[in-house]
């Protein structure tokens, strides 16, 4: 079985790196279902990851036993340019999605995008 993830979530996901939080997708343990986590906020973040997970045993806000996959953020360009920080928002989403398909894979899940990644 192959998931397939609109490529749109993975830019909703990637967010700009000095904003505070981060972006996450979220895989059903089977590998059938996904869903966008965004944003949370890093310190919470970095507690979950320290393995202070909340007592239901859910990620901020996530499903219990799902997998979770953290968007790298982007570097805003200098110049203060919608387009240039669109472009590397979308730089960044597309090094996200072939990250999240490496790592994807190696759970034995196969992972797709709806569009092209450049």
């Amino acid at each position: 079985m192959t998931l397939l993830i609109d490529f749109n979530d993975m830019i909703r996901a990637t967010l700009d790196e000095d904003c505070g939080n981060e972006g996450y997708i979220g895989i059903s343990p089977d590998g059938g279902r996904y869903h966008v986590v965004v944003p949370v906020d890093r310190q919470i973040a970095r507690g979950i990851k320290a393995a202070n997970r909340p007592l239901d045993g859910t990620p901020f806000g996530g499903y219990k036993d799902w997998h979770y996959f953290c968007c790298l953020g982007y570097i805003r360009p200098a110049e203060n340019n919608e387009d240039e920080i669109q472009k590397a928002r979308m730089k960044q989403a597309g090094d996200n999605a072939r990250l999240l398909k490496a790592w994807a894979a190696g759970m034995h899940i196969g992972a797709e995008f709806n569009t092209s990644i450049t």
